[in-house]
């Protein structure tokens, strides 16, 4: 009996492997350590004042001092964008610092989705905005084809917070610090083909700090939990 349990638990533990291996064997990872290339990157709207490695982060800058921008209020939103191809998985850390106290749109990662035509569907954004822009309280606001979702305070100054989304059978899952957020059924998106990261210039500079950026497909945690379960 020890010896079929034994059996069954290297199974599992094989299963689990090979689980976590198909998760992340697509998945490209940017890890932007001093000497990596940005040239895939393209300018999104207009470009911000830098945009390069420092200290093995990505950093993007704004400068107050090109707001506003003449072309209109669309290009005072600055950034730049890198295709993904076709990916259900997307994430990037972004270091939220306290002092971001302005009642305006700071930074945060922007997703263009596609559906089964290869139409853009939508563009997931989980954003984070000042005290008073949105509410009294200062946090990630949520984008879908609805409009704004409202402020979730579920992260910490300071310190780097991950954002993602997740496309599945059911809908953009949006992730903040690990804990679902929100899900967006109405899009009919497949994909994500580009990411953007952005921020608003709204006359403040500021710098803003990524890390970490993952994209790729990977199997649904539905599926995996499945496959688990049935080996059981």
């Amino acid at each position: 009996m020890i010896g079929k349990y034994k059996i069954l638990i290297i199974t599992l533990f094989g299963a689990m492997m090979l689980a976590s291996n198909i998760a992340s064997a697509s998945v490209v990872t940017h890890e932007f350590n001093n000497g990596d290339s940005l040239a895939n990157w393209n300018v999104d709207r207009a470009a911000p004042s830098s945009f390069s490695i420092i200290n093995n982060e990505l950093v993007m800058s704004i400068d107050g001092d090109d707001y506003p921008d003449s072309r209109g209020n669309f290009y005072d939103t600055q950034g730049m964008q890198l295709d993904i191809g076709k990916s259900s998985y997307l994430s990037i850390d972004i270091y939220v610092d306290s002092s971001w106290s302005n009642s305006e749109r700071f930074a945060g990662m922007w997703g263009v989705a596609r559906n089964s035509s290869d139409d853009i569907s939508a563009y997931p954004i989980l954003e984070y905005q000042g005290p008073g822009f949105d509410g009294p309280n200062a946090g990630f606001n949520i984008w879908d084809n609805s409009g704004w979702q409202g402020i979730t305070t579920l992260f910490d100054f300071n310190t780097f917070n991950t954002l993602e989304f997740l496309v599945t059978g059911a809908g953009i899952e949006y992730y903040l610090n690990n804990t679902l957020v929100h899900t967006d059924v109405s899009s009919g998106t497949t994909y994500l083909s580009a990411v953007i990261l952005n921020a608003k210039n709204d006359g403040t500079s500021f710098d803003v700090r990524y890390d970490n950026l993952k994209y790729g497909s990977v199997p649904e945690p539905s599926v995996i939990a499945l496959f688990g379960v049935g080996l059981l």
